[in-house]
């Protein structure tokens, strides 16, 4: 194991190029990767081959790594990000931290193909949007303390016994993860299919807008709002629903939740539309 800093000295972008690393090596497995100050950018490149030890994207590094049309594919067990250029990586990581971002709408994109994990995405700061576009297995989303991102989950992201954090930021989820908790920012799901083994909402805002039929076995709201009235599937499914307070407001027009278990409520708000009839207890 060993040390490679990236310099860019060479001036070409290459990762393959020896002479843009500080110790005349390029990485191999296991190496630590440092890529913490400087502008000169890194192209594309397949190093898949690669799983290093760590990769450290620092907050005084501003160039752009990989492009939407060639990304930096290579591993790493963990990776801290904090960059403050535009990047792409594709592979697979253990722990994936991000302390910061730049600004805009492809801030940090992060994809994988079928043979990749990602076990743990931790977002901690940051100030622009997060993709994940992967179509890998993923099973931890924390998303604390990140006000000012958004982190968009593509419909390709297989979530299959994953469970998301939150209590900042949006994130905009396209594909049912089995397991929420929410403390306070704002999802947003358009999921078109899958099961929501429970969710537990602590405060925030839920915009659940499915397009298409699907189910949330347990919901539990105790503060916050959540908010059902944009939704366009024909149904959605609510098995069991429990509101200790806060805000359920399902006046979509189309009365398209269905409540398989009257609804059990302390002091919340319950808004739905004129004429619909639901159980409560």
């Amino acid at each position: 194991m060993a040390t490679r800093t990236w310099t860019g000295t060479a001036g070409d972008n290459d990762w393959s190029n020896t002479a843009n690393w500080d110790e005349g090596s390029v990485p191999v497995s296991l190496d630590d990767v440092y890529i913490v100050s400087g502008s000169e950018s890194i192209d594309g490149y397949d190093a898949s081959a690669v799983t290093l030890d760590s990769l450290v994207v620092g907050s005084q590094y501003t160039g752009t790594i990989g492009s939407s049309g060639a990304k930096l594919q290579i591993s790493s067990t963990d990776v801290s990000y904090s960059g403050k250029g535009v990047t792409y990586l594709e592979g697979d990581y253990v722990t994936f931290t991000v302390l910061d971002t730049t600004t805009g709408s492809t801030a940090l994109n992060i994809s994988a193909d079928g043979a990749d994990d990602i076990t743990t995405l931790r977002i901690l700061g940051g100030s622009g949007t997060i993709n994940l576009a992967a179509t890998c297995d993923l099973t931890t989303i924390e998303q604390i303390g990140a006000d000012g991102v958004t982190l968009s989950i593509a419909d390709s992201v297989d979530l299959t016994g994953a469970t998301l954090t939150m209590d900042s930021g949006i994130v905009e989820m396209g594909q049912a993860v089995p397991t929420i908790v929410v403390f306070g920012g704002e999802l947003k799901s358009t999921i078109d299919s899958g099961t929501i083994t429970s969710i537990d909402q602590y405060g925030g805002k839920i915009r659940w807008s499915p397009t298409a039929s699907c189910t949330i076995t347990t919901l539990t709201v105790y503060a916050g709002k959540f908010d059902s009235s944009n939704s366009t599937a024909p149904t959605f499914t609510i098995t069991n629903t429990t509101l200790h307070d806060g805000e359920l407001d399902e006046r979509s027009g189309l009365e398209n939740a269905v409540y398989t278990n009257a609804i059990s409520t302390g002091s919340a708000e319950i808004k739905y539309d004129a004429g619909r009839e639901i159980s409560i207890n």
